[in-house]
């Protein structure tokens, strides 16, 4: 009876797994877009991850296409991020990556990243980066340092 109660937990535990994969890939699927990303430095052009950038009014956030966590994985704000480059993938990297892919390589408050996108995908990041508010009105926005009310 008790192997019989374990087979039971794991597959219990393996139904919940594979429901909240099929959920998270379903729900980002339809809301962001498709990226393959890595971190910089990376010497080696190895660490490519497959997953879904979803724009918002301040932020994009970055879901791993592998993962059944319900949050984000990376995020980057507007003001915080710049264009650095655009690159044409190289050799190795060509052999995994679809053929109308290019490499632009972003910072995120000294952090660097490079997104491989399409042209509409490079379309949507310039325009969500160039949708931003300038540092100057930010700066000075009563909503970032809202003042006390006068008694």
């Amino acid at each position: 009876m008790p192997m019989t109660m374990v087979w039971f937990v794991l597959f219990g535990l393996l139904a919940v797994v594979t429901c909240m994969a099929l959920w998270r890939f379903s729900t980002l699927r339809s809301q962001g877009y498709p990226v393959v990303i890595r971190t910089l430095p990376n010497p080696e052009g190895r660490h490519w991850r497959h997953g879904v950038l979803v724009y918002s009014g301040t932020s994009a956030k970055w879901f791993k296409l592998r993962s059944v966590s319900p949050t984000c994985d990376a995020v980057w704000t507007r003001i915080g991020t710049q264009i650095m480059s655009r690159r044409q993938p190289n050799a190795k990297e060509a052999a995994f990556m679809e053929s109308d892919l290019h490499i632009v390589e972003i910072d995120h408050r000294g952090s660097r990243w490079e997104l491989a996108v399409d042209a509409a995908g490079d379309t949507a990041l310039v325009a969500w980066l160039e949708s931003a508010p300038s540092e100057r009105r930010d700066r000075h926005s009563s909503y970032n340092k809202p003042r006390p009310m006068a008694p």
